[in-house]
């Protein structure tokens, strides 16, 4: 099963919202409506006839809805303020069988799908990034681990739209510490280890600076000081395959109060020879201090723990 993210934003008229139509008929809708201006289709040959007629081209947002969307597949959505989770049904529909009067809303092509709305602290940092993604329609790179708490969460949220997981924290913190060492790295997203390594160095005297936070940052996540007037570049790989940080490639970074600090997931983490002034954090140092520190860990972790260990059953 695949996760996607969505924007329902066509080029409706006037006084008609494709988003709130799509949500109170069950509904994932985009545009190109004019293809049905003349003629209806029933199945997505005909549509994608009509839709080529029209527009000279099969849209990539309407070949990814229609063909590439599953029965089951989550769709998140973030708009007016809030997060959706759709799951997706196998039915599609199009032109007039989404309404009568589709073209003044601009939806020519649905697919049903039941919605849950979800509290901004449950939704991880990789969903959050990925609602922004400029494209219409795409992808979301999850776990597996996240796609079932998903799943847990929806159930939930379906059955119960004001469900809060109440987190026990003692059961909780009982329940990581029976985890091996790398599936408790493996369920958390690469967004979620960087704010372990940022919290458990500032534990140990450092300062987050928070304009150095930002992506275009080519070679390290973020930086920090301390007291003693050092600065530290930190470096973080993590995910489904993360790359192994040897230190002789951060020699060229390490000066007079100048120190970088490295941590990967891989297991195989800092190959070659050790640096001075090149940290390198150890597997075993960062999971204790998780399981010594479980409160400090980010709440859409903690619920997603939560739900992972207690709540599946």
């Amino acid at each position: 099963m695949s996760t996607w993210k969505l924007t329902i934003k066509p080029d409706s008229k006037a006084g008609h919202d494709p988003f709130v139509l799509c949500k109170n008929k069950s509904l994932l809708g985009i545009g190109w409506s004019g293809a049905y201006e003349n003629e209806q289709a029933s199945c997505i040959s005909e549509a994608r006839r009509l839709v080529e007629k029209r527009y000279s081209k099969w849209p990539y947002a309407v070949r990814k809805l229609l063909e590439e969307v599953k029965e089951g597949d989550h769709v998140w959505l973030h708009q007016r303020g809030h997060y959706y989770l759709c799951r997706a049904h196998k039915d599609i529909v199009l032109g007039t069988a989404i309404d009568q009067d589709f073209m003044s809303y601009d939806l020519g092509h649905a697919r049903k799908a039941d919605w849950v709305k979800v509290p901004e602290v449950f939704v991880s940092g990789a969903v959050q990034r990925g609602t922004i993604a400029q494209r219409m329609i795409q992808k979301i790179k999850i776990t597996s681990e996240e796609r079932k708490c998903h799943e847990v969460m929806f159930n939930k949220l379906f059955a119960n739209p004001n469900w809060i997981p109440s987190i026990d924290m003692p059961r909780l913190r009982d329940q990581i510490v029976k985890m091996k060492m790398y599936e408790l790295f493996a369920i958390m997203t690469p967004d979620e280890v960087e704010d372990v390594i940022a919290t458990y160095l500032q534990s140990e005297g450092w300062y987050l600076i928070k304009s150095t936070c930002f992506r275009s940052k080519p070679v390290f996540e973020f930086t920090m000081f301390n007291k003693q007037s050092e600065t530290c570049h930190v470096q973080v790989k993590s995910g489904r395959h993360p790359d192994p940080l040897p230190p002789m490639k951060y020699n060229e970074y390490v000066a007079d109060k100048k120190l970088v600090c490295l941590f990967s997931t891989n297991r195989n983490a800092y190959p070659g020879e050790s640096v001075k002034g090149v940290n390198c954090l150890s597997h075993e140092e960062i999971y204790t201090w998780i399981i010594d520190n479980s409160w400090s860990l980010t709440e859409p972790l903690k619920q997603k723990l939560w739900i992972y260990l207690c709540e599946q059953g």
